[in-house]
């Protein structure tokens, strides 16, 4: 089941070794999920797009993306305890 909705999310094409397709309110989440499901893609240069969003990732993407990433990192249950 994870590997069915990993390949919802994930592309990998010659053009762009790894791209990540997030949902922009659930970047945790989707970022989790691949990690569980792909971890051998790992090392690949990461590419993002937005779900629902235009966009082409030379960098403000993936910027934007690390950004929403460590602040739901940080407002999780990770750090605060409360679920």
């Amino acid at each position: 089941m994870l590997r069915e909705q990993a390949r919802t999310c994930i592309r990998q094409t010659d053009e762009d070794p790894l791209t990540l397709e997030v949902r922009r309110n659930f970047v945790l989440r989707d970022a989790l999920q691949y990690i569980r499901v792909s971890q051998e893609d790992l090392h690949s240069p990461l590419h993002i797009r937005f779900l629902g969003e235009q966009g082409i990732d030379l960098g403000g993407l993936r910027r934007e993306f690390w950004t929403l990433f460590l602040y739901q990192v940080s407002h999780s249950t990770f750090i605060t305890g409360k679920s």
